[in-house]
């Protein structure tokens, strides 16, 4: 733990500020020393999908934190620093992350906690803060609602108020960029997931500081572009908080630190669509054999995308912000990821009504060399004639070059075969195999 007599600012310092802090190096350099022995120094690996794309793709894997997030430096930073928080507790509203990496390091620095999630967050994550010490309450549809009134709380209790935004997270956020540079100090890029931007705008110093040359993205969720409205409209925006697969980045804006942080200083902020995220969880679960979060792969998704063509034959390092996904959400996100990539298709053929007629439609599925899923029949339809059934199917492929040359077969065989997932608009294609 930080030395009492140390002038290094607390996060209670850091609320009497009237101005948006602009975090500097010596912030970070100063976290390093506070959560070092602490948090893991995770790996720098490089993504066996760069062998099927034209980009040297780097994974920092912050998922293999103990709480399975990058959240874990912020948190344990911001905690060493504070006698405060020791003495009365923090309150942590969070979509999950820096709930549990709360709960955790409150729990190993003897600081009470109080997480507040939404009311929809899974039971398995309410049962892990609460399993690692912290006191829990469900309230709000999201996190916003939560935030709000773990302030309420806050001021009743004259406790402190744990935000992604607070200058002492970012600075313990930033250890992560110190990480990048030292493990691959040839890299020429560096993409983070935004949610309200402390990751961003720590990371943002810590590699111009140590490589200047070295470009900083920031990706976002098509569905909540909070970075890029701020950036357009030079402040900090409030934008609607749609459900969407990367729910960890669903702040409803940008912590005006980050933003006064990062303005002026951005290389690029990406935009990533929501089938590009499913996609990516796929490909990332699959070939990395690594379990993330839709806004853990928010940046990996964005070069499956194709948003960076300019980084194709350069070393760019994802940063995989986090892996807190309960099983039911990885499901669903696992079929949605292979539908948005063609691989899982549905479609209604009309089949004659007599024994051989599922029997041959089977038996063309079975020979192109894909998975039947499901098959069931619906004789309701008024625009099937009598004489015919109309067969619902579900079917599996390997690739998505395999479900096209599928659809032009079944096409062939079947020419009234309606396929219910259409192709995927040139924007949502992929110079890359998934």
């Amino acid at each position: 733990m930080l030395n009492r007599n140390s002038r290094t600012k607390t996060m209670e310092d850091y609320e009497k500020m009237e101005q948006p802090h602009v975090l500097n190096f010596n912030d970070i350099k100063q976290a390093i020393e506070n959560i070092e022995g602490s948090v893991i120094h995770t790996p720098l690996c490089e993504a066996k999908i760069s062998k099927y794309m034209d980009y040297n793709i780097y994974l920092k894997c912050e998922n293999l934190q103990y709480t399975g997030s990058v959240a874990e430096r912020g948190v344990r930073n911001a905690l060493s620093c504070s006698e405060y928080a020791a003495k009365r507790g923090v309150i942590v509203p969070s979509n999950g992350s820096m709930a549990l990496a709360a709960a955790y390091h409150g729990r190993a620095l003897g600081v009470p906690v109080m997480v507040v999630l939404p009311e929809r967050t899974p039971p398995a994550l309410v049962h892990r803060c609460s399993e690692l010490g912290a006191d829990v309450v469900l309230y709000g549809e999201n996190v916003q609602d939560a935030t709000n009134y773990a302030q309420k709380v806050a001021d009743e209790s004259h406790r402190i108020i744990m935000r992604s935004d607070d200058p002492a997270v970012m600075a313990g956020l930033g250890t992560v960029g110190v990480e990048i540079v030292t493990q691959l100090p040839e890299l020429d890029a560096v993409i983070v997931p935004v949610a309200s931007g402390g990751l961003l705008a720590a990371v943002l110093v810590a590699c111009k500081k140590l490589k200047c040359s070295c470009l900083v993205y920031g990706a976002e969720c098509a569905k909540v572009p909070k970075m890029m409205k701020a950036l357009q409209a030079g402040k900090p925006m409030n934008v609607p908080v749609a459900p969407n697969l990367a729910e960890g980045l669903n702040a409803s804006s940008v912590g005006p630190n980050a933003f006064a942080t990062i303005r002026g200083k951005l290389d690029r902020m990406l935009v990533v669509e929501e089938s590009s995220i499913a996609q990516a969880m796929v490909s990332v679960l699959e070939r990395e054999r690594l379990v993330v979060d839709g806004a853990g792969v928010c940046a990996v998704a964005a070069v499956m995308q194709g948003l960076v063509p300019e980084l194709r034959g350069k070393r760019a390092v994802c940063v995989i912000s986090g892996g807190n996904i309960d099983c039911g959400r990885l499901s669903r996100s696992i079929q949605r990821g292979l539908g948005a990539s063609g691989r899982l298709l549905r479609f209604s053929i009309p089949v004659a009504d007599h024994r051989n007629g599922l029997a041959n439609l089977a038996k063309v599925v079975s020979e192109q060399n894909v998975v039947l899923k499901s098959m069931v029949t619906d004789q309701m339809p008024v625009h099937c004639d009598v004489g015919s059934t109309w067969a619902n199917v579900v079917v599996e492929t390997g690739s998505d070059e395999q479900a096209a040359s599928f659809k032009d077969h079944l096409r062939d065989v079947y020419p009234r075969a309606r396929f219910t997932i259409s192709d995927l608009d040139d924007k949502h294609k992929h110079s890359c195999r998934s």
